[in-house]
This record gives C-alpha cells, structure tokens and sequence, in this order.
C-alpha cells in the first residue's frame, strides 16, 4: 500500500506566526513484509520575515543565511509539493506522519502564504496514535513516551540524522512499518 509521508522544519512551534523552512515528502510502497521508498522531495522555503525561535533553530541545526541559498519562496515550494503528489498520484493516498497535526498546520499555513491550494489527501494516520494504541494493547511498554526518538530507538533505527525533514520522515516510514508488523 501506498502512504505519502511527511515532515516540516520550522522556526518556532506556532503555524499562525513562525514559518515551515523545510517541507520532506516520501512515497513509500509499505507493508508488514517490506518497505521500499518510490519517490521523494525535499523543499527549502524562503520567507521576507522569519520570526524565528532561536531554540528551534538550536534543534533543526538549520543555519538560516546557508538555508537562503537554495530555498524558494512560498509559491513555488507550494507549486513543487502539488507537482510532486500530481507526478505520483497522491491525490486519494493517504498521509503518514510523527505529530502530523503539527504539520498540516505548517503546510496550511505555507499554502495560504503562498496563495495556493493543497491537494493532499484528507486521510492520515499518526504514529504517535498507533503507539499508544500499541501502549493500551500492552505491545508497546507504557512508559516510554512517544518521540520519534523514543519510538527509533524502541525499534532499533537509526536517529543521527533527525530533525532534517527528509530524515524525520524516513525515521517515520520505518516506524511506521515496525508498527505494522505488531498490528
């Protein structure tokens, strides 16, 4: 099966006053037997006005005068995410991600900047809701807290590169499969 997933960095953790600077697309073909990446994108946004939450950019590691030099603004990065789900045919597939509420609330905010209209599919499932249903199923031990370096580390996966949002999502697809295993 199918599952777009998906991943933003941002400067700060409000979707009505910081900014999304990165947005991380993969497709990937995932099923308790496998997990094979078909596509994926990674886009830099530029913005006029940042409002930047030093402590965010002290996690993502995102050094913004090196970010501007190959980011686009608003427009265009909405342009390539809706080019990207049309060249795939992601329109009716549906989306993975570690707290997505964060980042559909990041990319609603991108496509109203960038004065577009996403064309994401209104389904999506959040690992942080399949651990703790695993958690309520007594799979998943109760104490352990769901980060995704938490749920990495619980699933043997390497977290050294997290908080690139690229990375962050393929952490998330193998999770997420690890979790599909123990459905």
């Amino acid at each position: 099966m199918n599952r777009l997933i998906i991943d933003t960095e941002t400067t700060g953790l409000s979707p009505n006053f910081n900014k999304t600077l990165t947005v991380g697309l993969l497709l990937i073909d995932v099923e308790k037997t496998h997990l094979d990446i078909l596509a994926q994108n990674h886009i830099f946004i530029k913005h006029k006005n940042y409002n930047i939450n030093p402590q965010a950019l002290k996690v993502n590691g995102i050094n913004i005068d090196e970010h501007n030099l190959h980011a686009c603004p608003p427009s265009k990065a909405c342009s390539q995410i809706n080019t990207f789900i049309k060249k795939n045919s992601l329109q009716k597939t549906p989306i993975v991600g570690h707290n997505i509420h964060f980042d559909k609330a990041f990319l609603n905010s991108l496509f109203q900047q960038g004065e577009t209209k996403p064309i994401f599919h209104d389904e999506y499932e959040d690992t942080i809701k399949i651990w703790k249903e695993l958690q309520k199923k007594e799979i998943i031990p109760s104490h352990l807290r769901a980060t995704l370096g938490t749920l990495a580390t619980h699933f043997d996966i390497d977290y050294e590169k997290a908080h690139d949002a690229l990375a962050d999502c393929k952490i998330t697809a193998q999770v997420y499969h690890e979790m599909l295993k123990l459905k």
